[in-house]
């Protein structure tokens, strides 16, 4: 058999990879925080924000790592509230209770931390994705209101500049393209994103948005569901089983709009509960 050339020339010189070592990287002092979902979430956004080039000497490469970060956040709300959510909820556990997860998880994770393994080949970058796991893991039935319908599909679009961003170094793909909207994009394919200040800031709001409108949906819900047989409509005999779903939930970082106190919603709670047995609007 002949022998095939092949040539060894060097055109650049690679350098000796350093030692990484990656077990001395993680916390393990860390402990699980107490905070709700949402409120880890504005804490970090706020820390993220503060990463925000300046408007006057703004650096779109910056902004991009900057939404990176806005994304990753949002995730994690999602993550930490289902997985908090199918701890307590006993409808969720129903759902989740055929899911396989992996032998190393199940040997290794806590009973609390268990169903972050059930999410852990999820993604919510899609409206799909995101509306198909409130439906598998989280027994939500029926569509899902206008408001919240709107905010998964804006962020879905941010999604779709997080991938640029991530996968091809702020180009337009097609498929990206075809998402957006080829006839406003097609002109666009393998342009890199030039994001700026306001576009950043929108993205934010885009993903607040979908973060306050989710939080409040679900607690609606999984409220909503519980039978009748659970609440006495005394505070003291309720409370318990109502604090265990409102320190999921509850805003206490916003300085607009935070979560009332948790007696204040009890008494509403009560109050349009009462309504509707009577057949009454609220």
């Amino acid at each position: 058999m002949a022998a095939i050339f092949r040539c060894k020339l060097t055109v650049c010189v690679a350098p000796v990879s350093p030692i990484l070592h990656t077990h001395l990287l993680f916390n393990a002092a860390y402990r699980e925080s107490t905070e709700s979902a949402i409120d880890e979430f504005l804490t970090r956004l706020q820390s993220i924000n503060r990463l925000s080039p300046h408007p006057n000497t703004f650096d779109p490469l910056q902004g991009q790592l900057v939404l990176l970060g806005v994304i990753a956040a949002v995730e994690s709300y999602l993550r930490t509230l289902f997985r908090r959510l199918i701890a307590i909820d006993f409808i969720c556990q129903e759902s989740v209770q055929r899911r396989d997860v992996s032998f190393g998880a199940a040997i290794h994770l806590s009973k609390e931390m268990l169903p972050e393994a059930i999410l852990e080949r999820i993604s919510f970058i899609t409206r799909s994705s995101i509306e198909e796991t409130l439906r598998e893991l989280l027994a939500i039935r029926g569509k899902v209101p206008s408001e919240l319908d709107l905010a998964i599909e804006d962020y879905a679009r941010v999604c779709q500049l997080r991938h640029c961003a991530v996968h091809r170094f702020g180009k337009l793909g097609v498929s990206n393209a075809i998402f957006l909207g080829l006839s406003d994009h097609k002109e666009l394919l393998e342009k890199p994103l030039q994001l700026n200040y306001s576009a950043l800031q929108n993205a934010i709001g885009i993903s607040t948005g979908l973060v306050k409108t989710i939080n409040n949906f679900l607690f609606n819900e999984v409220l909503s569901r519980l039978p009748p047989s659970c609440w006495t409509g005394k505070y003291r005999s309720d409370k318990r089983l109502f604090l265990a779903y409102y320190a999921l939930f509850a805003d206490t970082v916003s300085s607009i709009g935070a979560t009332a106190e948790i007696r204040q919603l009890y008494d509403q709670f009560m109050y349009q509960r009462a309504r509707f047995a009577a057949g009454q609007p609220f």
